[in-house]
């Protein structure tokens, strides 16, 4: 298993989210967990990915997010949020810039 730090700056609001990560067999896919429900990540071709729980749990929020690189360095991810009556609450588009 391995652990992925992400640090977030949203204006002035820095977030930090870790999570644990473990790669399948195929390495196509990679499983981790986020707030007590299980995620996978596909890992698509050209270097686009999807993101969703494995398996979606009444009065538990989640998100569903696709990301893709456009260009070498920049991706977009698009994350849509679910509140925990599965009702819609949010849609974010994100565009990511390589800095190391």
């Amino acid at each position: 298993m391995n652990e992925c730090v992400q640090d977030f700056l949203w204006g002035e609001e820095k977030t930090q989210y870790t999570m644990t990560i473990a790669a399948n067999s195929n390495e196509s896919r990679l499983d981790f967990d986020h707030e007590s429900l299980d995620y996978q990540v596909l890992l698509l071709p050209d270097g686009a990915s999807s993101t969703c729980p494995t398996q979606i749990k009444s009065g538990h929020a989640f998100f569903l997010e696709v990301d893709w690189v456009f260009q070498p360095g920049l991706r977009q991810r698009m994350i849509r949020a679910y509140n925990d009556q599965g009702k819609w609450s949010s849609l974010t588009l994100v565009t990511e810039h390589r800095i190391r």
